[in-house]
């Protein structure tokens, strides 16, 4: 695995986790160019949002401070790079918060019928995708063509989501690598297990280039449980610094795996871990993955 591209996927994780309630649940990030010095997605260059990804979420109940209606919300973006047009990601963000995404999934298995013999995956995750829409409402059931046509013919994609978004990118990476002629390169953070053994068995056929990354203290790659559900792609395994605070939410926050991904190449300066996830802050509310 190349740690900076994932860490550069990444970034465009971070954005979407940003800046996808800004004003509206269903906050139009099209336009949008995308750089962050110091930590450039790609240093000197930018991305730029085409498209904006709607999803029906439906693992925001737990939360009933959350603001506006529940329902579609802005989950994806698709963002190419403006030195490289052929450069093309897919970044999906995780839900609110660990502890809802804990307690709201339903772990029962349903057919991925997009692929066939695709197996079973996860119906949270499964229904989640096949929301996605460019428009936030009721999808056409052409999400893969409709995302096909805003896309350059050679361009490669990386497939890249966090925790929830990164079980959602792992199903879009086999639909993907299925039904499309474009290379797929998949990088997850903190992905739960997806689907079954035959999932798992068709996805690394089609999807040789997948790449997942999980800290061996985060509860979120731990689920759902084995024998039923099992993991894709070419494991890192993360070890937690000693200055992380050992917390749920801070074992699984985006920040924390930059930091630990930051510290194989040494750059674990260039991204700090967040301040309330350091050991001796004092404890509050569990970081949300959308902060940073």
């Amino acid at each position: 695995m190349n740690v900076q591209s994932a860490i550069n996927a990444g970034l465009l994780v971070q954005f979407v986790a940003t800046n996808w309630n800004k004003g509206s649940n269903t906050n139009d990030l099209a336009g949008s160019v995308i750089n962050t010095p110091p930590n450039a997605v790609v240093p000197g260059g930018d991305y730029k949002v085409l498209r904006t990804i709607y999803a029906n979420d439906v693992t925001t109940d737990i939360n009933t401070t959350n603001p506006g209606p529940l329902g579609w919300k802005t989950f994806a973006i698709v963002a190419q790079n403006t030195a490289n047009p052929l450069d093309i990601v897919v970044a999906i963000r995780g839900t609110l918060t660990v502890w809802e995404w804990v307690q709201d999934a339903k772990f029962l298995l349903k057919p991925f019928s997009h692929v066939s013999g695709g197996g079973l995956t996860e119906d949270g995750f499964t229904d989640m995708y096949y929301s996605f829409s460019f428009t936030p409402s009721n999808p056409t059931g052409t999400f893969l063509k409709d995302l096909a046509a805003v896309i350059p013919a050679k361009a490669s994609i990386t497939v890249t989501g966090h925790s929830l978004g990164a079980g959602v990118a792992t199903l879009l990476a086999l639909d993907l690598a299925a039904n499309t002629t474009f290379p797929i390169t998949l990088y997850t953070l903190a992905s739960p297990r997806v689907g079954d053994l035959t999932f798992s068995h068709v996805f690394s056929h089609i999807v040789p280039n997948a790449y997942r990354v999980a800290n061996r203290l985060d509860i979120v790659p731990k689920v759902p449980p084995p024998l039923m559900y099992f993991h894709v792609g070419d494991e890192t395994e993360l070890v937690p610094p000693g200055n992380l605070k050992f917390d749920l939410g801070c074992e699984h926050h985006l920040t924390s795996y930059f930091d630990m991904l930051g510290a194989l190449i040494g750059q674990q300066a260039t991204y700090p871990l967040q301040a309330d996830c350091l050991k001796g802050a004092p404890t509050t509310a569990a970081p949300t993955e959308n902060a940073v």
